[in-house]
């Protein structure tokens, strides 16, 4: 008789809980997908560099039209709570002290990809369409181009674009908000 083995998911106020108690720490890259702790590959020069320019870049183009963050947590439901690169939410006057950010929040996240841009598309994408998060960027450094998802509906991106050297970016949320896609790879 074959045993079936079971996964046992962590909801978000576990996985909190773990970093609480000291089991995980601000210093562990880790973040919390459909109930599973995924460990995050270190963070190299390039997409260190990417990340502070497009944060730069959407701090100006915005002003206090959105608060942007940077490799903070988001919460998308019972379990799940990544932490993109960067991600534009709507301006509170607490920054989100009382909770971190929910998918009603989020304007735009974006993702930087080097080694992990099929991941981002097969796990991170599904999951932010689910959500109903309005766009997401995944800025890939390999191939110098960003994958824009845009428009979710039952659980999947409706428009889905690429934006190369020379073309523009745009912030559906916030019409007026452009970036020139050579700004952000720099």
């Amino acid at each position: 008789m074959a045993l079936r083995l079971l996964k046992r998911r962590f909801t978000v106020e576990e996985y909190e809980r773990m970093g609480q108690a000291g089991i995980l720490s601000e210093d562990d890259r880790v973040e919390l997908i459909d109930g599973e702790i995924i460990e995050m590959p270190p963070i190299g020069s390039p997409h260190s560099a990417v990340t502070s320019r497009l944060a730069a870049l959407l701090a100006r183009a915005v002003q206090h039209r959105a608060i942007f963050r940077i490799q903070d947590p988001i919460r998308l439901g019972v379990y799940s709570q990544p932490q993109p690169d960067v991600v534009l939410v709507k301006p509170r006057d607490d920054y989100y002290a009382s909770a971190h950010p929910g998918p009603e929040d989020v304007l735009l996240v974006a993702e930087v990809s080097d080694t992990t841009v099929d991941y981002d598309r097969e796990a991170k994408i599904p999951l932010y369409a689910r959500a109903g998060v309005p766009g997401v960027w995944i800025i890939d450094l390999a191939t110098k181009e960003v994958e824009v998802f845009r428009r979710p509906y039952s659980g999947k991106y409706q428009t889905v674009s690429k934006a190369r050297r020379g073309g523009v970016l745009s912030v559906e949320t916030l019409p007026t908000v452009t970036l020139p896609v050579d700004q952000v790879l720099g």
